[in-house]
């Protein structure tokens, strides 16, 4: 976050509360930043561009056995490319010319703060958008329509993802419809088990991480935590016995909706890039004697491959 002061050094009114009113804002926004799962979900990236584009390059064949020359593969193909355009966002309030006078330090906080969590919850509703709209290809949010697609150009969870180059499987499912239990917990292990890469070899990915809403949040740590297999009086031991890592997120809107992501490979293919931080700057308005404050951002966001992800989307 970047604070400009300057209003102050102009009106010696504002001038008394510019410093600890900016002060407070860092705050706030320093606070919520604690609790967003953005660093946690995302590989925060920073730009000095108008967009950025990622490419996905399709592998090569496998080691060979021979004491000869070093066998050379061609090189490995160009795979389906992501264009991340960045988007600018900006807020303003302004506080009247009485509440300065009256020097009503805690309702200047308030309008202030809310400018800031106005902010926050814009961004993370962004950090959520792959998974709230995981079977959409668009979305609305902050007023504007959005894309929500991988680099194939399909939603992060479908059924017929497909290979640039040809070589791969034809189509490759990451979607499924069932509830968070422990049968299609498995089923959906196995689904990520059996993803290949674009030229057909298996594709190596490990579930490690669930993503739920928090209406789910009992029923994961049930999972992962019981020492014992869930209702069951047989006490046999549980397979999933601390095998996950359980995040929970009040953000996420659909209150069946879980993902099971490889954690590893999601940061090699969910991004946030950063053009220009929060940006705070203030004036005085010479009609209105108000003290205007503004806000100012650019980034983008969004996911390059689908294979970190089962999408799980009961019906």
């Amino acid at each position: 976050m970047i604070v400009t002061s300057t209003v102050g050094k102009i009106d010696a009114a504002i001038g008394r509360f510019e410093g600890p009113l900016m002060a407070y804002m860092e705050k706030e926004e320093g606070d919520f930043a604690k609790t967003s799962l953005k660093k946690v979900l995302f590989n925060v990236k920073t730009s000095k561009h108008y967009s950025e584009s990622v490419a996905g390059m399709t592998g090569i064949s496998d080691f060979v056995a021979t004491n000869g020359p070093v066998p050379y593969d061609e090189g490995p193909e160009e795979g389906y490319t992501k264009t991340f355009t960045h988007q600018v966002f900006k807020k303003g309030i302004e506080i009247d010319r009485e509440t300065i006078d009256d020097a009503r330090l805690l309702d200047m906080e308030n309008q202030s703060g809310n400018l800031i969590d106005a902010y926050n919850r814009t961004m993370e509703k962004f950090v959520h958008a792959p998974f709230n709209y995981a079977d959409d290809t668009t979305f609305t949010l902050a007023g504007k329509s959005f894309t929500c697609v991988g680099a194939d150009t399909l939603a992060l969870g479908s059924h017929a993802h497909t290979s640039h180059t040809g070589k791969g499987e034809a189509t490759q499912d990451n979607l499924l419809h069932g509830a968070l239990t422990v049968a299609n917990l498995k089923i959906a292990e196995e689904m990520m088990n059996d993803f290949t890469t674009d030229i057909g070899e298996k594709a190596n990915l490990f579930g490690d991480t669930l993503l739920v809403p928090y209406s789910l949040r009992n029923d994961a740590w049930e999972i992962v935590q019981s020492v014992g297999k869930i209702n069951s009086g047989d006490n046999n031991a549980n397979p999933y016995y601390n095998k996950f890592n359980v995040i929970v997120s009040r953000w996420l809107t659909d209150t069946d909706a879980w993902f099971l992501i490889d954690s590893a490979y999601m940061k090699k293919c969910l991004f946030w890039i950063d053009r220009a931080p929060l940006e705070i700057k203030s004036d005085k308005d010479f009609n209105t004697d108000g003290w205007k404050i503004k806000g100012y951002s650019r980034s983008s966001s969004g996911f390059t491959d689908f294979r970190w992800c089962v999408v799980n989307i009961p019906a």
